[in-house]
């Protein structure tokens, strides 16, 4: 089974200036099902444009397709008019809120679902692995 990534260059409206942009990438792997990473990088690196890493729960994208969802550091809420999904990424000062395509991360979603089914990760040692990485221990 083999690591499932995807990368989305953030539409900020031109607010991050001429050659600078945001990227959002999504990272899985079968070695920690629950979880996605997520990780905003600024390129290139500029002290106005947000970055960070959060951790969620899969289940919580796949709840956010469809309604808002999450607590703590990442929240998640469709728009549905537009077909995209809304990132709420908590952090050191305003939290960072990002959108990516629907599709993009339906199709992410899927990529993760053909690797391990929603329902058949479920160890003990990924849970507490997951628990790790969440309480950061």
């Amino acid at each position: 089974m083999a690591l499932v990534t995807t990368q989305v260059v953030i539409d900020d409206g031109a607010h991050a200036g001429p050659g600078r942009h945001t990227e959002l990438t999504l990272t899985w792997t079968p070695a920690d099902p629950l979880a996605v990473q997520l990780e905003l990088t600024a390129l290139p690196e500029h002290p106005a444009l947000p970055r960070g890493r959060w951790v969620v729960l899969r289940d919580f994208l796949h709840y956010g397709l469809d309604e808002p969802t999450g607590d703590g550091a990442v929240r998640i809420r469709p728009d549905l008019v537009r077909d995209r999904v809304w990132l709420e990424l908590d952090r050191y000062g305003r939290p960072a809120c990002v959108s990516l395509p629907r599709p993009v991360l339906v199709a992410f979603l899927e990529r993760t679902e053909l690797a391990v089914p929603s329902g058949t990760e479920r160890s003990d040692a990924a849970l507490e692995d997951l628990l790790d990485r969440l309480l950061q221990r």
